[in-house]
């Protein structure tokens, strides 16, 4: 019975609150945990690898870089000063940069024709894993 009754309670009591953000562990010096990826795209929503790509990326070994590469998951990009729209088919990510801040410019300037890129994708664990691009394996760090 007295079971019964603490179970009943802890059902009443709300959850706890989910943590403010991934930085507050890196000051801790804890690893912080990966953030679960938004997705929105239904390419995206059925395929568990592209759910896994969806979010920011640092090619360092720490996310205390300005150069982040973002997949979004309705398709966009942002790697560093280039912008454009990704897919992914298998472990075989393909970018078009449609756009690119170049030095001393205000906005964007548009690539006409887009460059496009493609990579091998490796899934290390739930925060690592690697591009591959011509033959040249960069690893990739969840921020």
């Amino acid at each position: 019975m007295l079971g019964a009754l603490l179970l009943a309670a802890a059902a009443c009591e709300p959850a706890p609150p989910a943590p403010v953000a991934n930085q507050i562990a890196a000051i801790d010096g804890a690893d912080p945990a990966p953030p679960a990826p938004a997705v929105t795209s239904a390419a995206i929503a059925g395929a568990p690898m592209a759910q896994w790509l969806v979010g920011a990326w640092s090619y360092d070994t720490s996310c205390a870089t300005d150069f982040i590469l973002r997949y979004n998951a309705d398709g966009t990009l942002q790697n560093g000063e280039d912008s454009g729209r990704w897919v992914l088919d298998g472990d075989i990510v393909s970018e078009t940069i449609s756009e690119r801040f170049e030095m001393g410019s205000d906005a964007p300037v548009k690539l006409d024709p887009p460059e496009k890129r493609t990579y091998s994708l490796e899934r290390i664990d739930a925060g690592k894993g690697s591009l591959t691009f011509k033959g040249k394996k960069i690893p990739i760090q969840r921020c």
